[in-house]
């Protein structure tokens, strides 16, 4: 055999043969439906429509489905209409908005971008998720339908070091190689490689990684990474990549991209770590100790010119102790000496060894990347500046930001604005607006509202815990946080008081339907039926793809006796469960029920049939499907259906007690007693209420 021969005979050996059997096996469990993808959207018809849907599967090729770290949820149609001006936002949870979800920078930036063209519909897509960094968003902009919005705002940075790959992450390995990373998602989304993990977890003890619990930042807070931490640099070269490639990717799908710098709290934000330089001898850290108690000495008196002689001393020793810089800045601010404490409020960031923000260096890389002049469909919004402008003569702080990243109502108020002014120089640059102030954007938006105070609680429950209570200035952010949200509920006041407030803006037309789903709410508390169906009918027509609109309008029109128009309104939610199968046995139960209250009793059977025979684990669900099958059935002489749903509602109820599982649904035993009266069965009425636990007779 010539050596030709030879080589091609190795190729087909080594490279072909194994690569066409990995795509026939690969081909084989797509169509056996192993696995899943992990496009960030899923294609769903709607009503003979195709519309793009989350997938709340994408965040899982990065962290395990039990941390619950998934996409917002967002429907939209396919076909976009050229009437329609549609953004997405990309970046990590600052960009999503929390703590204020319904309050955070997509509701700001649709409230502007409909002030500045009344004549377009606005439509705001917020693909950001808690933790992710860029090697997150750049699968998120990898997997977008090409054409489906006009402009894509990117705002990330905070999660580089701590997000998935980084090196102070607690879930994956970091990983040098960009290359590297992006084969093993690559792998990762094949379903291959998910028949295989399946295989694994299945014949593998539990590690204990595919059942943690989000437990907020304190699961990134035992890794620390030094400003000399050669892994720095990787992540530096890897975050430019990235935004390069997103930036590439997003303009390839005809998007032109917004992209931000991003503003972090440096003013009120003290470093979650510091460490002492290398080398430091026992004299040198005896000194600085020394040093420390009489600058906090200082500094609790007030006393300014002689602390800051003390820190000054003390990073002479040791130039590398974050809040040693913190500590000095505070002090020159209070000195009114505002450029020099800017310097070491930075300095301070940049010697935080708990990596939770945005430095400098990631901010130079985005304005270094914006300023390439390739992107012609790019437009740089120096966040940064905006944010030290607003906050001048001071340095960003709780004035903008509610703790280290996340934006307060300020905050996102200016970056709103920012953005909608580069969108609109972009769309229509020749032509002025009137840019919204915070009190009419407040009013467009619901800002606050009684959600607020629930929010503020959960703000004021996650800064009581680790890494925030390490912070040198924990004290005063605990007491800060308490402040702001007496002040909210202060402002909020009650349900009526509430309703009154919105009504200006729902008698001039400028009402969003989250504005009606709170007024819906609200006159529902109030016992004001009639209003709150018609803030329910706003709503959906506004938008007609929430889940939880569909259900109050059914319990409204259900709770009148309209139970036909009930059903209607149960079948479109279904198009909005997102496989959450509580929601669907929930709308599929309520379904049933109505449908054999209207005299459809095979239509209602359909249904509640559908529960028992698909949804055996929800247990609740199925109880009392089983209920209302063997009522109907009896009360329509339907002896055979009768007599099979008995057996089948005993056979099932003896399992779940066979199984131990009473415990995941406590009445068991006394809903078994009610069905069996209805079946007229006493005996074994009286038999399942014996085995209720305190049940003595």
């Amino acid at each position: 055999m010539s050596p030709a021969k030879k080589i091609a005979f190795s190729f087909i050996a080594v490279i072909c043969i194994p690569a066409l059997f990995f795509l026939a096996l690969e081909g084989a469990l797509r169509l056996a439906g192993v696995g899943t993808h992990y496009d960030y959207f899923r294609e769903i018809d709607i009503n003979g429509e195709l519309h793009f849907q989350d997938n709340k599967s994408f965040a899982n090729q990065f962290y395990p489905p039990s941390l619950g770290v998934a996409p917002l949820n967002n429907t939209l149609t396919a076909e976009k209409d050229d009437s329609v001006i549609r953004v997405y936002v990309l970046g990590g949870s600052a960009a999503q908005g929390f703590p204020h979800v319904n309050h955070g920078l997509d509701r700001h930036l649709s409230a502007h971008l409909k002030a500045a063209l009344p004549g377009k519909k606005i439509e705001l897509i917020n693909t950001a998720m808690t933790s992710v960094n860029s090697h997150v968003v750049y699968q998120v902009a990898q997997t977008l339908p090409e054409g489906s919005a006009d402009y894509a705002v990117i705002l990330m940075g905070n999660n580089e070091v701590v997000g998935p790959y980084g090196p102070s992450t607690f879930n994956q390995n970091f990983l040098s190689s960009l290359s590297l990373i992006r084969t093993l998602q690559a792998l990762k989304r094949t379903r291959t490689w998910q028949a295989i993990s399946m295989l694994i977890q299945q014949f593998q003890p539990v590690s204990g990684g595919e059942d943690l619990e989000w437990e907020g930042m304190q699961m990134f807070s035992g890794f620390s990474v030094t400003h000399d931490d050669p892994r720095l640099a990787d992540v530096y070269s890897h975050y430019e990549n990235n935004l390069r490639d997103i930036i590439d990717t997003l303009q390839d799908k005809k998007m032109h991209v917004i992209l931000s710098s991003v503003p972090v709290n440096l003013r009120h934000s003290a470093p979650f770590g510091s460490s002492h330089r290398g080398g430091m001898t026992d004299a040198e850290l005896t000194r600085w100790r020394e040093l420390n108690q009489q600058a906090k000495l200082a500094f609790t008196r007030q006393e300014w010119t002689v602390a800051e002689t003390a820190y000054r001393a003390m990073l002479d020793i040791d130039q590398e102790y974050a809040d040693s810089h913190f500590r000095l800045a505070t002090v020159l601010e209070n000195m009114r000496n505002y450029d020099q404490a800017k310097t070491h409020f930075e300095a301070a960031l940049r010697y935080d060894i708990k990596r939770f923000r945005t430095d400098t260096v990631l901010n130079e890389i985005i304005g270094k990347v914006a300023a390439d002049k390739k992107y012609n469909q790019l437009t740089y919004v120096d966040s940064v500046a905006v944010f030290n402008e607003a906050s001048s003569p001071s340095v960003p702080g709780w004035d903008l930001l509610h703790e280290h990243v996340h934006f307060d109502y300020d905050g996102n108020y200016y970056l709103a604005r920012e953005f909608t002014q580069a969108i609109m120089s972009h769309l229509k640059p020749s032509q002025g607006y009137t840019r919204l102030s915070k009190s009419r954007a407040a009013e467009l938006i619901g800002f606050p509202n009684h959600e607020t105070n629930q929010v503020m609680n959960r703000l004021l429950g996650m800064v009581q815990k680790a890494p925030f209570t390490n912070q040198s200035n924990y004290v005063e952010l605990e007491a800060h946080t308490k402040a702001r949200k007496d002040a909210v509920v202060e402002e909020v006041s009650n349900p009526a008081d509430a309703v009154a407030r919105r009504q200006n803006i729902v008698e001039q037309g400028l009402a969003d339907w989250k504005i009606h789903y709170e007024l819906a709410e609200l006159n529902r508390f109030l016992r004001n039926k009639d209003a709150s169906y018609f803030h329910l009918t706003e709503l959906i027509e506004q938008y007609p793809h929430n889940h939880e609109s569909y259900i109050k309008l059914a319990q409204h029109l259900s709770s009148v006796g309209e139970l036909a128009q009930a059903n209607g309104h149960l079948k479109q939610s279904l198009y909005y469960t997102r496989n959450d199968t509580a929601k669907e046995t929930q709308a599929l139960g309520w379904i049933g029920l109505n449908s054999m209250k209207l005299s459809d009793y095979q239509g209602g059977k359909d249904y509640l049939e559908k529960v028992i025979e698909q949804f055996p684990e929800q247990i609740g669900a199925c109880i009392r499907a089983y209920g209302a099958l063997i009522k109907y059935a009896r009360e329509n002489n339907e002896n055979s259906d009768f007599r099979r749903y008995v057996a089948g509602v005993k056979r099932y109820a003896k399992k779940l007690v066979e199984q131990e599982r009473v415990q995941e649904f406590p009445l068991l035993y006394r809903r078994m007693a009610q069905i069996m009266t209805i079946a007229g069965d006493n005996a074994e009425a009286k038999r399942w209420q014996k085995m209720q636990p305190g049940n003595n007779e």
